[in-house]
């Protein structure tokens, strides 16, 4: 026979569960579980990051895709979104990849608090991208491709004659001349001691020796492009 069990000793089926995780998780911050409102907050929040991630990359690839429909249907929706921060092109590769040195220069004509007006020396705007990629660890990508990008998008979309072509060429003008702006004075006063007016941008192109396996002859002269001043407003400063 079996010994009864003693009075006060509690069954098996009864006993607490210690220390055993419960199924019911919900999703909790640093005081506890997340309420209703803060999960509807966080689902929106998610979902809207989703959603814009995902048109970001169709638009990007249909400006990138071979000419299809629905690029040349929604060209103009794509090339206002693409132009002028996410223009790209395939001069990485071959056979044409960038073999070139450019540099970038800009100089002001500041109207100074006596109502007199004076022209700065140039400066370099490329030099200042070097200098602020140069033993950083982790550079902007804005020092690394932004003035490089604008200015391969100004020469892309102008003639020999430096004519715009079409509104890209307009745009590529005022997108240039904003950085310009920006790098040469901050507001209305710049850091010259007066107010920016007028900017006048000036390159240098350079290019790169071949290699020696190579049979490519290329004319290794620095060629120089200097534009005509361009008027300032607010609105290129912002």
């Amino acid at each position: 026979m079996e010994p009864e069990k003693a009075a006060d000793e509690p069954a098996l089926e009864d006993a607490p569960t210690r220390g055993k995780p419960s199924t019911d998780v919900l999703p909790s911050g640093p005081n506890g579980p997340l309420s209703l409102p803060s999960r509807l907050v966080l689902a929106v929040v998610v979902v809207v990051v989703t959603m814009t991630v995902a048109v970001h990359l169709l638009l990007v690839f249909l400006y990138l895709a071979p000419s299809n429909t629905i690029s040349n249907r929604h060209r103009e929706l794509v090339n206002g979104y693409i132009y002028p921060e996410f223009d790209q092109n395939w001069k990485l590769f071959a056979p044409n990849p960038l073999q070139g040195n450019i540099t970038v220069h800009a100089r002001a004509d500041v109207l100074l608090a006596n109502g007199s007006q004076h022209i700065t020396n140039w400066v370099s705007l490329t030099a200042q991208d070097i200098a602020r990629i140069q033993d950083n660890p982790a550079p902007s990508h804005a020092y690394q491709n932004l003035l490089r990008q604008a200015w391969d998008f100004y020469t892309r979309t102008h003639d020999d004659k430096g004519m715009a072509i079409g509104l890209q060429g307009q745009l590529s003008e005022i997108y240039v001349r904003r950085i310009a702006a920006s790098r040469l004075g901050s507001g209305r006063f710049g850091q010259f001691g007066g107010q920016v007016v007028r900017v006048q941008i000036s390159a240098k192109y350079t290019p790169i020796t071949p290699p020696r396996w190579s049979d490519e002859i290329a004319d290794t002269k620095t060629t120089d492009q200097t534009l005509p001043w361009w008027p300032v407003s607010k609105e290129d400063f912002r």
